[in-house]
């Protein structure tokens, strides 16, 4: 089933976390394997040998902290169907794509502190893969599939923590693991993939929304998502996890070159 989106708003605090750990551990291990030599040298040295992998879940992390609470509505960004970038309301409070563009200036300017070029990094790490979930760039009036309930192998959850983590934990992989197979990625991929707007990452996580409401159902008419759910989606939430990672690693050798 497909809702359409009502009025937009940024307004609402999401507990979303794309992804999950799992999924932007992934993320970051595989843009880690495909830094040049140079931006992994100049990047060792902001983080102290701290893996983009490992620095990936630090912006979930701060949500326990009332002084990150400004930081809510930057993992999402929200647009009914009928929407454009152009016509879209956004906020005055931020998004994740006025984040992305955001912090890429900070790691850009060579006068920032390290603190702020951290932070940044940290961020921009995360937030290329919350771009990627589908579900966060959502309808509003649903908060991004949270207000979606539905039962995991007859488990009581929502349709956003489906998508952020649970297809991705099914598969019972660590993140090396899941990275490693997933690496795989040919040449003519990585040309397609490359090059692009974060406005072109949202774009494509709005179109392939549709397709996270199309719910399996039990023999009780429940929405009750398992195998074959699982099966149809599995091979969508793994390319948004190849493609991000490869993205992160183009993003952040242009910008240590």
């Amino acid at each position: 089933m497909i809702i359409i989106g009502l009025c937009l708003s940024l307004s609402i605090n999401s507990p979303a976390k794309a992804f999950g750990q799992l999924g932007h551990r992934i993320v970051g291990e595989l843009a880690q394997n495909n830094l040049t030599d140079t931006a992994k040298q100049q990047i060792n040295l902001l983080t102290n040998g701290e893996s983009l992998a490992q620095m990936s879940t630090w912006a979930d992390e701060i949500r326990s902290d009332k002084n990150w609470d400004r930081a809510a509505p930057w993992h999402y960004v929200s647009i009914a169907d009928d929407e454009t970038w152009t016509t879209v309301k956004r906020s005055d409070n931020g998004d994740i794509i006025e984040s992305l563009e955001r912090f890429e200036k900070i790691l850009q300017n060579p006068k920032a502190n390290q603190q702020d070029k951290w932070q940044a990094l940290a961020f921009y790490v995360h937030f290329v893969g919350d771009i990627h979930q589908p579900l966060h760039v959502g309808h509003s009036h649903d908060k991004g599939g949270n207000a979606v309930n539905v039962k995991w192998f007859g488990q009581e959850t929502n349709l956003h923590a489906v998508w952020d983590s649970k297809i991705i934990e099914q598969q019972q992989l660590s993140y090396t693991e899941y990275s490693h197979f997933l690496s795989r990625i040919s040449q003519a991929e990585r040309q397609q993939w490359s090059g692009q707007s974060y406005y072109d990452w949202a774009e494509e996580s709005k179109y392939l929304r549709k397709k996270t409401y199309i719910l399996e159902q039990n023999y009780q008419g429940e929405d009750d998502l398992r195998y074959n759910y699982v099966f149809i989606n599995k091979p969508i939430v793994e390319k948004r996890l190849q493609q991000a990672g490869i993205r992160l690693a183009e993003k952040l050798n242009a910008i240590f070159s």
